[in-house]
């Protein structure tokens, strides 16, 4: 078997586990499977890393005696659910062909080794911490495989370390990752670092697979992420579904010549479209905001319509501010309005003086994280999620913002960023003061508040039945304040 298979890897996957390698696949096999390797590669979504790196592992194992494989990674239960979860497919198929190799190998949830020489011949996985990168020092062997696991995040002196411990001829070394960062020895490795014709002494071979040309990926998932992405020349779709780095790290949401555009658009509305008012409360540098909004749709589809907006100063009293908040977004003028408030710092006195009025106001916490896990993985909390939103609607024509040109200038000087692990990020208010010296966007959070805030249509009739149990709760808490 080591002498059909040792210097053919494709071979291998085809005829041990029964698996056809993508074109993409075929050029990572080709490149691992030279002696002393080192193959870097940037990847968009579904290109099958997970199942490469499962294909690589088992034959580098079954071939080499006393093989060692060592998977590096920042979230390594992700890895061993991951990638395990195709090596028991694999090693399954394996064993229906060749029924001796159990005789040899023992697959666990997460461990895959040689019977006799267990802690020697194995697989094994390691977490990377900041911080702690000495903890990965100590792995020699005659025949070693080390793979880095979104190797875009992971330390310059933790991959000196790992590459420190390459010093015999058969010690490889594969990094796979999305491009989150134009910084950093990954970085390197497919610039200065890598082999092409005019760095004919360069390390590393530098492959790039985009989504795009991958035949596990479907045209309609293209275009899903086109729409989540906000386009084409956006920085998560370039470095998620191109596998390209960005050119930067950091930008703006919009430019100005687009919020202008958004202010004289005309966005028609779909049925049932119901009123939200969103508040922004001033501390006394920065002042309090309220905008209605007609809105229609969700998430993606989402539509928003500016009606108006009131600013006032910030040394308004957040009660006051309440009690304008109340009197303002009545139901004989807004049927079935949504009234939403940052609810942090001063907020909290603002929402809690529209519940003694007899409002159920919205609270906005927005630095906190989004609910579902798929939004976990793309935003750091509800503050990145709301922003992006409210960028692609002015991007795709789907927001029409007032025509002051302080909510343009707001709306233009937005800085963002793609964190080490993909996410976005949006740079905090007090960074944005004080080292680009702007100021704190209200108007513009008012907007991108109606993205994390649902609606009552305007046409809906909400029954006497509601109508009453609301009175009682509200009754009930009038008690509860006496009490206090």
């Amino acid at each position: 078997m080591a002498v059909k298979y040792r210097y053919d890897y494709a071979r291998a996957v085809v005829e041990l586990f029964g698996m056809m390698p993508s074109p993409q696949q075929q050029e990572i096999i080709e490149s691992v499977q030279g002696v002393g390797s080192r193959t870097t590669v940037t990847s968009g979504h579904g290109t099958g890393k997970s199942s490469l790196t499962a294909m690589l592992l088992l034959i580098y194992m079954i071939l080499y005696p006393d093989a060692r494989v060592v998977i590096v990674a920042n979230k390594i239960a992700q890895v061993k659910t991951g990638v395990f979860k195709y090596v028991k497919t694999y090693w399954a198929n394996a064993i229906k062909r060749h029924g001796w190799l159990q005789n040899y190998f023992v697959l666990s949830d997460t461990m895959f080794y040689e019977r006799s020489r267990k802690g020697i011949w194995e697989v094994l996985c390691k977490g990377y911490r900041l911080g702690n990168e000495e903890a990965l020092a100590g792995e020699h062997a005659a025949h070693l495989l080390l793979i880095l696991d979104e190797a875009s995040g992971i330390s310059d002196k933790a991959i000196g370390v790992m590459t420190g411990a390459l010093t015999e001829l058969d010690n490889r070394m594969l990094m796979l990752s999305q491009p989150t960062r134009p910084s950093g020895y990954f970085y390197d490795s497919h610039h200065t670092l890598a082999k092409n014709p005019d760095n004919p002494n360069g390390i590393w071979t530098s492959i790039v697979l985009n989504s795009e040309e991958s035949p596990f990926v479907t045209t309609q998932f293209i275009k899903q992420k086109l729409l989540e992405y906000g386009g084409r020349d956006s920085l998560e779709y370039m470095v998620k579904v191109l596998g390209q780095f960005p050119r930067e790290i950091a930008g703006y949401l919009l430019g100005r010549d687009e919020c202008d555009r958004a202010a004289r658009r005309r966005v028609l509305l779909e049925k049932g479209w119901g009123w939200v008012a969103t508040a922004d409360v001033g501390n006394g540098r920065d002042k309090s905001v309220l905008n209605i909004q007609k809105v229609s749709g969700h998430r993606e589809k989402r539509r928003v319509v500016s009606f108006k907006i009131l600013e006032m100063p910030g040394t308004m009293d957040p009660l006051a501010f309440g009690d304008f908040i109340f009197n303002e977004c009545t139901p004989d003028k807004y049927p079935n309005i949504t009234i939403a408030v940052d609810a942090d710092g001063f907020g909290s006195d603002t929402c809690a003086q529209l519940v003694r009025r007899g409002a159920n106001p919205v609270r906005i916490r927005w630095g906190k994280p989004m609910f579902a896990q798929k939004d976990k993985d793309r935003f750091v909390n509800q503050r990145a999620y709301a922003n992006i939103m409210a960028r692609d609607a002015i991007k795709s024509g789907r927001m029409r913002i007032d025509a002051s040109p302080k909510t343009a200038e707001q709306a233009s000087k937005i800085p963002y960023m793609m964190n080490e692990e993909g996410r976005l990020v949006m740079m905090r208010k007090e960074h944005m003061r004080q080292k680009l010296n702007i100021k704190s966007p209200d108007r513009w959070d008012t907007y991108c508040f109606t993205f994390i805030v649902d609606y009552v249509p305007a046409d809906e009739d909400v029954g006497g039945e509601m109508e009453a149990f609301r009175e009682e709760a509200l009754s009930s808490m009038d008690v509860v304040d006496l009490d206090l």
